[in-house]
């Protein structure tokens, strides 16, 4: 998990909510009618910084198949084992239906990046209170730290939109794709999920009356 360069290490309890607490009145992602809309994804992600940037106008728009464009396939199929073993430990099928909005076969035929945005839209959207502070929060890219050719540590700097927050500075981790820069992890996604594995309990169908 990326950590926030700090002087002094709050509680991690507080941590949490620094993190989810922090705003982004940053510019939306680019729409068909934007000027960025006639790029291709791989011209726009050419650096580091740019898939950052975008992931994080994702996020704080609560667009989650926007943001599935700007993370690594891998990191993706970490979100689908999470949903995976929650679905497979409720024997009643209620936790993956309200998750994602399917039977098993209907399940099966979503690719990663569909798993991700409906199963973290719906846990999303049960907890408004998560959702104002993911975007409720102003981010500003400042660089990158390159680990090799392929990989990178993006540095952004994050401040919540309340009185008195105190800005905090995170790295997030990239590797570099035929496709471009990708996210592979970050704070915000380690919050997700973390979420998503306390968000529903394990259920076993009632045994036969």
């Amino acid at each position: 998990m990326a950590r926030p360069f700090s002087r002094s290490r709050p509680h991690p309890l507080l941590v949490l909510l620094l993190v989810l607490g922090m705003s982004a009145g940053g510019p939306s992602v680019p729409s068909a009618t934007s000027p960025l809309s006639a790029q291709t994804l791989p011209e726009l992600t050419t650096t580091p910084e740019d898939a950052a940037e975008l992931y994080l106008r994702s996020l704080r728009a609560i667009r989650w198949s926007a943001a599935t464009q700007f993370m690594h396939p891998r990191t993706l199929a970490r979100f689908r084992q999470v949903v995976d073993a929650i679905a497979e430990a409720d024997t009643t099928g209620q936790v993956r239906r309200t998750l994602t909005d399917t039977d098993a076969p209907a399940y099966a035929r979503l690719d990663d990046a569909e798993v991700f945005a409906r199963s973290i839209g719906t846990m999303i959207d049960s907890m408004p209170g998560l959702m104002n502070a993911i975007y409720d929060r102003d981010d500003a890219v400042l660089g990158h730290v390159p680990e090799s050719p392929d990989s990178a540590h993006v540095v952004y700097r994050t401040t919540a939109r309340i009185s008195g927050a105190e800005s905090e500075v995170y790295v997030m981790q990239l590797t570099r794709t035929e496709d471009g820069w990708r996210v592979r992890w970050s704070d915000e996604l380690q919050v997700l999920d973390t979420a998503l594995r306390g968000f529903a309990r394990p259920r076993r169908a009632p045994p036969p009356g």
